[in-house]
């Protein structure tokens, strides 16, 4: 029955899949085609729309639509020498207009924009050819080129519009690589390609993202050949492994999985309980039985970045540790074996989202871990977005990017990110540290790299010190593809393996 099912969801684009077509499986399908909505380089984002720099396979910056630029010493002033022989979409120029207004679109607080906070120290764009443009910043921002790489918006289809609601979001012109064609909500979105395309030839006419979250249905479709490539989960990598029609490539992310904890919680505001917490999860075993090895163990937010350099604190599996910390934060085990505190039971509840497997499974061990040293949990799964993370005892997180330090640790763990004071903050565990917070800062307006690795260490000693998470595992991801596609080149992914089409423009199809 499943197998007739799935025939029948993709019966219209297998009669597409040629050899100038490729479908690809994606996790998640966002509700805006448009950069501003979209600060992990969302794959349909990527392949509409180009920012003033890009990335290559070794997250080496490169230019993109701009061809050079040119920094004060200061760091306060960038110079940007924009291509001339870009189109956008519908066959207007693209030039220096384009890019001021979307940078002073990501800043406006009208917009809402996820941007934002890569922004802020955004002072004035000014345009001094039409190809020639200067941005100059209150304080230095190291990590701007990097959020240069987001999409650049058409100021000619845009201005006075509103960017939260415009039916451009839904029907989005860009300068990227595929021109977009329709979008079936819940199913799949068409794309053909740019044939004025600034960084190259696009090789494959046809492009299709169909919306598949389950990882048994994308591994079946990718076997019965209605899709060409996707992410496949570890465990179901056997079959393909032993099948001659299908590549693996096993590319490594920034994509970390950890416990958060919310401190407004009576018991995991107490340090030394999260410290015990910490020590009381057998990390390599997960890594092992549960990731197949497609991963390893986690310690911190940076392990896949630059920033990682120079020793940092671990908690191996320590259930003795974990033990006499509790004890000396003054919880006694009772008559069943669970610990306690002035007549209150030590236990809280673990929130993971039901339509993620893995973050189901891990939220059962981390359970069962807990209890073998005395400390009742509560597993609650709900689907995405159906509960308030900001409120609830703990939760099962994801998070991790490969780009600039900055983007996943400033608006994640700084106290003035909390979701109580800002509600466009991450940081929804309620997290407060002075140490961390003065570290993010001085590493987020430093200039100079080597004064920006001591401050990414001295925030890393503080969370481990004081942790707001468990981190518990950092994900490798197998892209497994039809063997007749070639050009595909492996760089580190984003969160959910974001970027594994990075370079789909040079994928064809023999």
């Amino acid at each position: 029955m499943l197998k007739i099912l799935i025939f029948l969801c993709f019966s219209v684009i297998s009669l597409l899949a040629q050899k100038d077509t490729l479908i690809l499986a994606v996790e998640n399908e966002i509700p805006r085609i448009n950069p501003a909505f979209s600060e992990d380089h969302d794959e349909a984002v990527a392949l509409v729309f180009s920012g003033l720099t890009r990335f290559d396979e070794n997250l080496s910056l490169k230019g993109d639509l701009a061809k050079s630029w040119k920094i004060s010493q200061n760091g306060l002033v960038y110079e940007f020498d924009l291509r001339d022989d870009v189109l956008w979409h519908d066959g207007v120029k693209f030039d220096a207009r384009d890019v001021k207004f979307s940078l002073e679109a990501f800043k406006n607080p009208k917009n809402n924009s996820s941007l934002r906070i890569r922004f802020e120290e955004l002072e004035k764009v000014e345009i001094l050819n039409p190809y020639k443009v200067k941005i100059t910043l209150k304080n230095p921002y190291p990590a701007f080129l990097d959020a240069l790489s987001i999409g650049i918006i058409p100021a000619h289809l845009l201005e006075n519009k509103d960017l939260n609601t415009d039916k451009f979001n839904q029907n989005p012109i860009g300068t990227g690589a595929f021109k977009f064609v329709q979008w079936k909500k819940g199913e799949y979105m068409e794309f053909k390609a740019n044939e004025n395309y600034h960084l190259g030839k696009v090789q494959t006419q046809r492009l299709f993202l169909k919306r598949i979250n389950d990882p048994n249905v994308a591994a079946l479709a990718l076997k019965n050949s209605q899709i060409d490539a996707a992410l496949i989960e570890s465990s179901l990598l056997k079959t393909f492994k032993e099948d001659s029609k299908f590549e693996i490539l096993r590319e490594k992310s920034a994509d970390y999985r950890a416990l958060m904890f919310n401190l407004d919680n009576e018991f995991l505001k107490d340090r030394k309980v999260r410290l015990a917490l910490n020590y009381a999860v057998d990390k390599e075993m997960i890594v092992k039985n549960i990731l197949h090895d497609y991963g390893f163990k986690a310690s911190h937010p940076l392990e896949l970045s630059w920033a990682n350099q120079g020793e940092f604190k671990t908690f191996d599996y320590n259930p003795k540790k974990a033990r006499f910390l509790l004890e000396e934060a003054g919880f006694k085990k009772n008559e069943q074996g669970f610990y306690e505190k002035d007549s209150k039971l030590l236990e809280f509840d673990i929130y993971a989202m039901s339509n993620d497997p893995l973050r189901v499974v891990l939220a059962g061990i981390l359970q069962s871990e807990f209890k073998k040293i005395g400390v009742k949990t509560n597993v609650k799964t709900k689907l995405a977005g159906s509960f308030d993370y900001s409120k609830v005892d703990s939760f099962l997180i994801g998070w991790g990017s490969p780009y600039d330090p900055d983007f996943h640790t400033f608006n994640v763990f700084t106290s003035f990110n909390d979701t109580k004071l800002n509600p466009k903050g991450w940081n929804f565990g309620h997290y407060h540290n002075a140490k961390v917070d003065e570290s993010l800062i001085k590493a987020r307006t430093s200039f100079k790299q080597e004064e920006r690795l001591k401050y990414y260490k001295e925030f890393i000693d503080a969370i481990n010190e004081d942790p707001p998470f468990i981190f518990l595992v950092y994900l490798d991801f197998a892209l497994v593809y039809d063997k007749n596609i070639k050009g595909i080149k492996p760089m580190i992914l984003g969160h959910h393996g974001v970027g594994f089409s990075w370079n789909v423009y040079e994928w064809s199809k023999d």
